[in-house]
């Protein structure tokens, strides 16, 4: 009976078991089992309690709460009425008849695609005929990217001049080709009321955090990194600066740490720098920006260790700014960021740069105070040890940003290991080592002729990344989003094997059979392995990362020169890259029967048996 009804109830809100497992959180196949009759747990039990939840869940985000409400006989569609109301109708035995006139799911699954930037930004751009690589001309960007935004894995939400300059994009060609109304009747505007800042409202209401915007940019900022971009490799003029004891607004602030950054590349040291005032005096100018990043680069070259207190309080744009200006430092090994986990002083901006027993930079200033601010430079061994002591105070009340792991260094695998996490997920760039065959990556290697001592790390890295799988899948659910390779790829052998870290930024590349065995691997597990689930995406989120979301920790591997590993284990960062995990997941994710024929279909077109 309860299998029956579960069934009965799930072709009337037309529903799959992943659409609710996805509302409960939990496995699909968990709910299978329910509608199935494998399991007929007791009413009060924890999983008929969530499968109840998801279903609410699922009928209130479908906007058919009334229609349930009807089914179950409840006064209201409030939650704590329905979901016991639920429950109780799934058990009952009397006979029912289910109602009829329910908006068909086709409708309902365009109408629920319309709140998803991507399929916004997607309709409009069929509406106007407007290609992705135009689209991208007219923007100023690569072509890929619009094919991001479109399909709904990046959101343009920390670029204000993008956001800005693709609204008038498309209300020009709105205008011009005479679809106005069109659009505005898409944006569910009045015909003739359509204006710039509407269309920006209703395109970009993405529902998304600034955590979540904040985990983006910094992935994509990780990403993008390369080597001496964006920082000149001759010396960029440095300007004469005044030896004063105070100076004024934001360019005396950018005088003041040139002559600081100066005196620690010649002399050395240590740094403690905090600032929670607007980004702009560093990076609002290029040139200025260049120059900092130039004598940055000097004070590490130089051996000077810093420690930074970063503000995720900033905005994601402005957050997305730091990590620009500060993750090619990261990678020297030499920088131990902190972040502040609690709220600054929204009256107040507070600055200080120190070098220990040498120099200070303090500026504390109200909020507003725009270019009528000043910063003292400080130069006394009492008001130095003062400032040092008081910057030790902040670091109390702070924690750690992330940890960085050079290649081959085994610690990295510790920080992999999935722990007490019920859930672990992961962004790839391909398929995961941890699911390679036992005998393939020691194969792929042999192949390759690597020198045995890079040869046995990356062996033992592959062991690792199988026994990181193992223990995932013994605690919880494991979650793996990734883009699959065209076959004309996989044929010419142009597909990578995700093993540079371990390499020493050795690329290897699969050949035909080696990537069948893999494929072959990946679908066995899928069918063995209720808990192992695959998002396959139509385009690659980040290029050269894998990324992991454990439940403590945050591991990103950059799979390209410098190949490093870096560990997050902020909570607010942890959060933040697990919720951009679980928007990937949530907007892609099918039924393992349909990852399962991707997955044949491409062996096939590779012309394997």
């Amino acid at each position: 009976m309860l299998s029956q009804r579960i069934t009965d109830l799930f072709h009337l809100l037309q529903c799959t078991n992943s659409d609710i497992a996805r509302y409960a959180d939990c496995s699909p196949s968990n709910i299978s089992r329910l509608k199935s009759g494998l399991r007929s747990p007791e009413p009060g039990s924890r999983s008929l309690v969530r499968l109840a939840q998801g279903i609410y869940r699922y009928a209130e985000e479908e906007d058919i709460l009334p229609l349930l409400r009807e089914v179950c006989g409840t006064e209201d569609t409030e939650m704590e009425t329905l979901v016991p109301g639920i429950i109780r109708w799934l058990y009952d035995e009397q006979a029912y008849q289910m109602p009829s006139g329910i908006q068909p799911r086709s409708q309902r699954e365009q109408a629920r695609r319309l709140r998803n930037f991507g399929m916004r930004l997607d309709r409009i751009m069929t509406l106007l005929e407007y290609t992705n690589g135009r689209l991208a001309a007219d923007l100023n960007v690569d072509a890929s990217l619009v094919s991001r935004y479109r399909a709904g894995i990046y959101h343009p939400n920390r670029n204000v001049q993008i956001r800005d300059r693709l609204t008038a994009l498309l209300l020009t060609r709105a205008e011009k080709l005479g679809r106005l109304d069109a659009l505005a009747e898409l944006s569910g505007t009045e015909p003739g009321a359509l204006s710039e800042a509407g269309l920006a409202s209703w395109l970009y209401a993405s529902g998304r955090n600034q955590f979540s915007e904040i985990a983006e940019s910094i992935l994509r900022s990780m990403d993008a990194f390369v080597p001496g971009q964006g920082i000149q490799s001759g010396a960029p003029e440095i300007p004469d600066v005044p030896e004063v004891p105070r100076y004024w607004g934001t360019d005396g602030l950018r005088q003041a740490v040139v002559r600081f950054l100066q005196d620690t590349a010649r002399e050395g040291g240590k740094l403690l720098l905090y600032s929670d005032e607007p980004m702009e005096w560093m990076s609002g100018d290029r040139e200025y920006f260049t120059l900092w990043a130039y004598l940055m680069v000097r004070c590490i070259q130089k051996g000077v260790r810093m420690r930074i207190i970063h503000n995720l309080e900033r905005g994601s744009a402005e957050m997305a700014s730091a990590i620009s200006g500060w993750f090619p430092l990261y990678s020297s090994g030499m920088i131990e960021p902190y972040v502040f986990s609690r709220s600054r002083n929204p009256r107040f901006c507070h600055t200080v740069f120190l070098r220990p027993g040498s120099a200070g930079i303090l500026g504390v200033f109200p909020t507003d105070a725009g270019e009528n601010r000043w910063y003292e430079y400080i130069e006394d061994p009492e008001r130095l040890t003062s400032l040092k002591e008081g910057f030790h105070v902040m670091l109390h009340g702070a924690t750690p940003f992330l940890r960085t792991y050079a290649a081959g260094d085994p610690e990295v695998f510790r920080a992999l290991t999935p722990g007490r996490s019920l859930k672990a997920s992961s962004i790839l760039s391909g398929l995961s080592v941890g699911s390679m065959p036992e005998t393939l990556p020691e194969r792929i290697l042999s192949r390759a002729g690597i020198r045995d001592s890079w040869k046995d790390r990356a062996v033992a890295y592959a062991r690792a990344a199988r026994e990181q799988m193992r223990q995932a899948l013994e605690r919880g659910e494991l979650y793996e989003t990734l883009c699959l390779p065209q076959p004309e790829d996989v044929r010419a052998g142009r597909v990578r094997v995700n093993l540079e870290m371990e390499t020493g930024g050795l690329s290897l590349n699969y050949t035909v059979q080696e990537y069948a065995e893999h494929l072959s691997s990946v679908s066995e597990l899928l069918r063995q392995q209720e808990r192992y689930h695959v998002t396959l995406l139509h385009f690659t989120p980040f290029q050269d990362l894998q990324v992991y979301a454990l439940q403590d920790a945050v591991a990103v591997i950059r799979c390209n020169t410098p190949c490093a590993a870096f560990v997050f284990e902020n909570s607010t960062l942890v959060e933040s890259v697990a919720g951009y995990c679980e928007t990937l997941r949530t907007q892609f994710a099918t039924e393992k029967e349909n990852v399962l024929r991707v997955l044949e279909e491409l062996r096939r077109a590779c012309g394997l048996p």
